[in-house]
């Protein structure tokens, strides 16, 4: 007997579930069968038995079309255990069948779409039409007797019939013909159907579908639990666009019969309207339970006006507070805006309802994968009183696992040219590089050695070469680290090795670090090769695992995600095995076919005791005291279909049909009949750029509709709806605005200040360092940007960006820093006495030089501009004995220390590649200072040799007074901020006039000059924030005459 039973709350309807389930059927310990449209109803069912019945246990929650197989095996005989004709099998049954050539060609339509066609779009051609396939022996069985057995000669039919020429061929259409026989001529095989058979809130099942269950209820118990959102008959209304379209086709004599009914009921429940239609066509006993909520808030009218299936114009005027919290529309500036703001009015719920708990909340998505890493970085960020329990429910597996991700980078190596940064990107996995024994710090050590060493891409010459890219194998992966291997084990070494130039190897502790890496690389590049070849699919799967087994040791966060892949991995093999498919593929279709699966591979708990997040989805809406509605914006909900060109099914529709349209709309109302009390909505209302506006999802704007329908003046939505401003920090959220608030402490706008300047950085000075060692080098650091080695050493405020992104490709010319670097080896090799073309090939296989034409004219040019200095530092250091001389001073109660280089009877001799800058002056002159305090020094000259000359600091009398006096500038320094600014500094004390207003443009920046300002630099603006335009005040004309100005007096000769 068919038992039908119609609620419009689902808990009714699992009360109800909860009182039959206690009448026995069946064997004691034979499992109870219930129906389910998702794994969510299914928890939730279980709590709520668990609830009613004080225990849930020995309950199977299927899927209705996993219930069917298992009636089909519990009944017939040598029904296989998995369905042969899902989707997924299908697509491989159907690209063997495409990849006969003689197949396509006998069709014209599929001849031109697969004509010069790769192997990825034969493959989404066959994934498609499985899809397709599995529809239409859902929705459209007679087109499947009929290609089956008429011998049509449309492609899709041709294609149908070739497919199951090859394997099984028993579909649920002829298990079900059997087994409708075997229950009609043998009487024992109704003995072999489960006792009862329950089917609980599934809404669009197809008529074929309905037509079995009827069948079946002759023979055994079946009961159906309908959600039903209205008491009244709503099978016929129509809504407004159905009307009009009515009207227009049938005239305007038809609008006397029909009954629009409630207008949110009548737009948004296609779906379920067709449904209850059908159900109501089956011959069986029906019981119903409805009860409309009370009147008291807004939500409840509009609830009570579904459930009582109210027209507009019986529509009961609400007469409650419209600010009641029920229903609350949040306009928003973009998705972090929404998670942000949602945080928020989360935490005000909780205040203001004591007996709302994080589990009484649940929190709808359309776009979830979109919005998830967003959920994490404002909910996971949340300490103390702003903590809200959460958890991210049904969420693909590819989204969210690193291991996932990064096996999948692993399988996308083949598209790339191994370029160095998406290589390191992979080191920075930890479940990647703990395979090989690598941690964060000796990940940053590769990271250094990739720029060092001018990794760019490739993996050695020989592959460029096969690319005639004839370049040389200097910057890619087996060459460079080549250098670094042969650096640790020759050492620093001048000479080539295999036309391989050592690379100075630095750390020797590092060599097993690099053995590793390397070790790292060649199983990538040899993944790579293997990946580029065809291989059947088992030889695939094995190639997966052994890839998972050799690149990824899981910890214990990521065990089951390594699990899942794995199962995902079998169950791809178990697809193409049913086909049977065992043709070889590429990669591009088997990563594509394991990708599909992998994103709709779901996992996570509904039921957490926290806030849950999960897609909104049709069968997938849950009562719950809060609903939240998030990201509902006019282009992601409700959706729209794909693929209409290849489904027959769009250009002849019949009642029932499924479309994702109607599926969302019903979500939707499945979603409003589920909050209990209250709903709470948001969208992108407003551009994060211009703020343009921008609508709301079409639902969202009929719900809002119907919201003013309840009110004579017709002004209910503005209530109801809140405007956010586009920043957090917005002022506006800190002015007791009622309808904007913040928990977000650190967002509180600082004091105005008149509300021109920010406040400065400093109140008071910080307490002085204790005097004691300083080294020459943290001195010289301190003086090149004295602000910068304040917040960095005092505060630990490093504001540096870093290298950023590593490069990718070749140089075609040398920035300043590789410039400098190439004038240092020049100028080396020049006071050597090498050979330019020797110096070239030095410089090629060290990896200084872009390679081709552009680093023979960069080494040229280098040469040339580096020779003049070469000249004048050779004979200065060939006529003498140069050495390191250490050197300590005591000055007060300070020692300062330091080691001094090249230092000869005729004193220090110093150089620069490029004309004297502020910075080589002050190092040069703190050296000088410190040697002259030496009275064992050999000489206390200092000669500076330069492009521009040859400078010379003569022996200084006062060096250890100038020394003091700049410990006691480093000193105060170490407390607040001073204004030195070295560039601005430098113009000040060359400025021929008006040095004031000549630093003061190299201060702010000129119009007339590319370079920014030094104000810019990070340290300098936060540092002087309060008073950037003011900074070059008496203190810094002072520092800088001190600093700059008593060197620049001192030097004498050519350089300045």
């Amino acid at each position: 007997m068919l038992h039908l039973y119609h609620a419009n709350r689902l808990e009714d309807l699992a009360e109800r579930l909860a009182r039959d389930l206690q009448c026995p059927a069946g064997p004691v310990l034979a499992p109870q069968i219930v129906a389910v449209s998702s794994t969510a109803i299914g928890q939730w069912l279980s709590l709520q038995l668990a609830h009613h019945q004080g225990i849930s246990a020995n309950m199977q929650w299927l899927l209705p079309a996993r219930l069917l197989w298992r009636v089909f095996r519990d009944v017939l005989s040598d029904v296989p255990k998995t369905n042969a004709f899902s989707a997924e099998v299908l697509a491989w049954r159907a690209l063997a069948v495409l990849q006969d050539e003689a197949f396509v060609r006998d069709h014209g339509a599929l001849a031109h779409y697969l004509a010069d066609a790769n192997a990825l779009r034969f493959w989404q051609l066959a994934r498609q039409m499985g899809r397709l396939f599995e529809q239409y022996l859902i929705f459209r069985p007679d087109w499947i007797h009929r290609w089956e057995h008429d011998g049509a000669k449309e492609w899709q039919g041709a294609l149908w019939r070739r497919l199951i020429s090859n394997g099984d061929a028993r579909h649920w259409l002829r298990l079900r013909t059997e087994l409708f026989d075997d229950l009609s001529s043998n009487p024992s095989a109704a003995g072999r159907l489960p006792e009862r058979l329950s089917l609980f809130a599934l809404a669009g099942l197809s008529p074929a579908f309905l037509e079995l269950l009827s069948r079946l209820a002759e023979h055994t118990d079946v009961h159906v639990y309908h959600l039903n959102f209205s008491g009244g008959f709503w099978a016929d209304i129509v809504s407004d666009r159905e009307r009009a379209h009515l009207i227009a086709t049938q005239g305007e004599d038809v609008d006397a019969y029909l009954d629009r009914g409630n207008r949110l009921l009548a737009s948004m429940g296609r779906l379920g309207r067709e449904h209850l239609a059908q159900l109501l066509q089956l011959e069986s006993i029906e019981s119903e339970t409805y009860c409309a909520p009370p009147r008291d808030t807004l939500l409840g009218a509009i609830q009570a006006d579904i459930v009582e299936l109210r027209d507009a114009d019986e529509i009961v005027p609400f007469t409650g507070d419209p600010r009641d919290r029920s229903i609350q529309v949040h306009v928003c500036h973009g998705p972090m805006r929404e998670i942000e703001i949602l945080h928020d009015r989360l935490l005000d719920a909780f205040e203001r309802d004591p007996d709302l708990t994080p589990a009484d909340v649940r929190v709808l998505i359309p776009q979830l994968a979109e919005y998830a890493p967003l959920i994490e970085s404002v909910f996971g960020a949340a300490t103390g009183h702003r903590h809200i329990p959460w958890c991210l429910a049904e969420r693909a597996l590819d989204d969210h696992s690193p291991l996932v991700h990064a096996f999948l980078e692993l399988l996308r190596l083949p598209e790339g040219r191994l370029d160095a940064q998406r290589v390191s990107a992979l080191l920075d996995i930890p479940v990647l590089r703990r395979r090989f024994i690598l941690d964060a710090a000796d990940t940053e050590q590769v990271t250094r050695w990739i720029r060092e060493l001018g990794i760019y891409w490739g993996p050695d010459a020989k592959a460029l070469e096969e690319m005639d890219l004839p370049i040389g194998g200097t910057h890619t992966w087996r060459g460079a680290t080549d250098r670094l291997l042969l650096g640790f084990a020759l050492g620093d070494s001048d000479v080539p090795f295999a036309d391989c130039m050592p690379m100075a190897p630095g750390d020797a502790t590092l060599a097993q670090v690099a053995g590793r890496w390397r070790s790292f690389l060649e199983q990538l590049i040899s993944l790579r090769e293997t990946l580029a070849l065809a291989h059947t699919l088992p030889e695939w799967i094995v190639l997966f695992h052994q890839v998972l087994e050799g690149f990824f040791l899981a910890g214990s966060t990521e065990v089951d995600n390594l699990v899942r892949l794995r199962q995902q991995l079998a169950a791809l093999a178990a697809d193409a095995a049913l086909a049977p498919f065992d043709r070889p593929l590429l990669l591009c279709v088997i990563r594509d076919a394991l990708e599909g699966r992998l994103h709709g591979a779901s996992g996570g708990r509904f039921m957490s005791g926290g806030v849950t997040f999960a897609t909104l989805a049709h069968g997938r809406c849950l009562p719950a005291k809060l609903l939240c509605l998030v990201g509902m914006n006019s282009e992601h909900f409700p959706g729209r279909d794909s693929g209409h060109g290849l489904d027959q099914m769009h250009s002849q529709f019949r009642p029932g049909d499924r479309r994702r349209r109607d599926d969302d709309r019903h979500a939707f109302l499945e979603a409003l009949s589920c909050a209990r009390s209250g709903l709470y909505i948001s969208y992108t209302g407003a551009s994060e750029r211009d703020d343009s506006v921008q609508p709301p999802s079409v639902v969202i704007s009929e719900l809002l509709e119907q919201v003013d329908t309840l009110s004579e003046e017709g002004a209910l939505s503005e209530v109801v709806t809140v405007r956010h401003p586009l920043q957090p920090f917005s002022s506006r959220y800190f002015r007791n605005e009622p309808n904007l608030f913040s928990y977000a402490c650190e967002m509180v706008p600082p004091g105005d200040a008149g509300g021109l300047n920010p406040t400065p950085l400093f109140d008071q000075p910080l307490v002085p360092p204790t005097p004691g060692k300083l080294s020459l080098e943290s001195l010289v650091d301190f003086l090149a940007n004295p602000a910068r080695s304040l917040l960095r050493d005092r505060l630990n405020v490093v504001l540096e960006s870093g290298e950023g992104l590593l490069p990718t490709r070749e140089p075609m010319w040398l920035d300043a820093r590789s410039r400098r670097a190439l004038a240092r080896f020049t100028l080396q090799a020049q006071l050597q006495e090498l050979d330019e073309a020797v110096l070239a090939q030095r410089a090629r296989l060290e990896g200084y030089l872009p390679p081709g034409t552009p680093g023979e004219l960069a080494m040229a040019n280098e040469w040339h501009q580096v020779a003049p200095v070469a000249a004048r530092l050779k004979p200065l250091m060939t006529s003498q004995v140069l050495s390191s001389w250490p050197v300590s001073a005591t000055l007060g109660d300070w020692q300062l220390s330091g080691v001094l280089e090249n230092v000869g009877s005729s004193g220090q001799i110093l150089w620069s590649v490029e004309s004297p800058s502020p910075w080589v002056i002050l190092r040069v002159w703190c050296a000088h200072l410190l040697l002259n305090t030496d009275s064992q020094a050999p000489s206390h000259h200092t000669h500076l040799v330069s492009p521009d000359g040859v400078s010379t600091f003569a022996p200084e009398n006062d060096s250890a007074r100038l020394l003091s006096e700049l410990l006691v500038i480093y000193s105060e320094g170490s407390c607040r901020p001073l204004p030195f600014f070295p560039r601005s500094a430098w113009k000040f004390v060359n400025a021929p006039r008006s040095p004031q207003s000549a630093a003061y443009a190299v201060w702010m920046g000129s119009e007339f000059s590319p370079a920014p300002g030094e104000s810019a630099n990070p340290y300098f603006a936060l540092a002087f924030r309060s008073r950037l335009e003011q900074a070059l005040d008496d203190e810094f004309e002072s520092l800088a005459l001190q600093l700059l100005g008593t060197p620049k007096e001192r030097l004498q000769g050519q350089g300045l």
